[in-house]
C-alpha cells in the first residue's frame, strides 16, 4: 500500500510555478510547522511557570494553556499565509460523512484500550482491576476541561500538525514527529503537578503521547475527517478518567503498562493496515 501524502492546494500552485517555486512553497511550509512547534512548546512553558511563580490566577490554567496553544497557532499562520488560511484550520473537523464504522471505531477503541491494559493487570494480580467509575467524568468544569482538550488538540495537532507534516513524510513519520512535540508540551504541566490528571510520569506519558499521535494520524489519514479524530480523542480523554489506569486512580504501573499496551497497539494497526512504507528513505520524497 502506497504511503497516503496529503497535497495542499499550495503545493499544485507551486507545482505550475516550476522546480523553484516548489522548493520556495516547502521551505516556508517547514519554516512555519518547525516555527509554530518550538514556539508552542516555548509559549506554553512560559504560561505554566507563570501560573507557578508569577501570581497569575490559578483559574486561567484548566483552559488557558490550550487557548494559547490556538492562538500560537492562528497567530503564525495568519503571518505566513494570511487570514483565509486561518479560516481553514477548522476545514477538516467539518468533514462528518464518513463510513459509520469509523465513529464506531472512534467511539470504542480508548474503553477498548483501557479494558485490555485492566485485564492484563486482572491477570496478574488474580483479582478484577476492571471498574470503571463515571463520577469525575460527570462533573461539568472536567468534562468541559476534557471537551476543549480534544477539540483544540484536534485542530493544533492532527488538524495543522500531523497534516502538514505529511506533505513531506509518511503519516507514521508524521506522528512519531508530533508525538515528540506533544509531549513536550505536556513537560511543563507535569513539571506544575496541576491538571485533570496530575502526576502522569514523563518515561510513559512519553510513550502514551507516541501512540496517541499514531492513532490520530492513522485516523485522520483514512478519514480525512478531523470530527472522527475528535470523537476519538475525546472519547481517550474520557476513558483515561472513567477506567484506573492512570496514576492517581490505578497507580503508575499500571499507567505505564496502559502506555504500551496503547502505543502498541497504534504501532499494529499501522503494521497491518498501513499506509505503508512507514519510513519514507526521504523525509523530501
Amino acid at each position: 500500500m502506497v504511503a497516503h501524502h496529503m497535497t495542499s492546494p499550495e503545493s499544485s500552485q507551486a507545482a505550475t510555478g516550476g522546480p523553484d517555486a516548489a522548493a520556495s512553497l516547502r521551505t516556508r511550509i517547514d519554516l512555519e510547522l518547525w516555527i509554530f512547534l518550538c514556539l508552542i512548546v516555548l509559549a506554553n512553558t512560559v504560561f505554566v511557570s507563570a501560573i507557578k511563580y508569577a501570581g497569575v490566577p490559578w483559574w486561567l490554567f484548566s483552559s488557558g494553556r490550550f487557548y494559547v496553544l490556538g492562538g500560537i497557532l492562528v497567530s503564525v499562520v495568519f503571518l505566513f499565509r494570511g487570514k483565509q488560511a486561518v479560516l481553514d484550520l477548522g476545514r477538516p473537523i467539518l468533514k462528518v460523512k464518513v463510513n459509520p464504522l469509523w465513529y464506531l471505531f472512534a467511539l470504542s477503541w480508548g474503553p477498548l484500550m483501557c479494558t485490555i491494559a485492566l485485564a492484563i493487570k486482572s491477570a496478574y494480580l488474580g483479582q478484577n482491576a476492571i471498574l470503571p467509575s463515571l463520577t469525575d467524568i460527570t462533573n461539568k468544569g472536567v468534562f468541559r476541561s476534557v471537551f476543549v482538550a480534544a477539540f483544540v488538540g484536534e485542530i493544533v495537532w492532527v488538524g495543522y500538525a500531523i497534516s502538514r507534516m505529511m506533505g513531506r513524510r509518511t503519516p507514521f513519520e508524521a506522528a512519531l514527529i508530533v508525538g515528540c512535540f506533544w509531549t513536550a508540551w505536556w513537560v511543563p504541566i507535569v513539571w506544575l503537578g496541576q491538571g485533570v490528571i496530575p502526576g502522569l510520569p514523563l518515561g510513559p506519558l512519553f510513550i502514551n503521547m507516541l501512540g496517541v499521535a499514531g492513532m490520530c494520524s492513522f485516523v485522520y489519514c483514512r478519514t480525512k475527517s478531523g470530527f472522527v479524530v475528535l470523537v476519538l480523542q475525546l472519547t481517550f480523554n474520557s476513558s483515561l478518567l472513567i477506567f484506573p489506569v492512570v496514576p492517581t486512580t490505578g497507580g503508575e504501573a499500571t499507567y505505564t503498562l496502559f502506555s504500551f499496551v496503547y502505543a502498541l497497539a497504534s504501532l499494529g494497526m499501522f503494521l497491518v493496515f498501513g499506509p505503508k512504507p512507514l519510513f519514507s528513505k526521504k523525509a523530501s520524497a
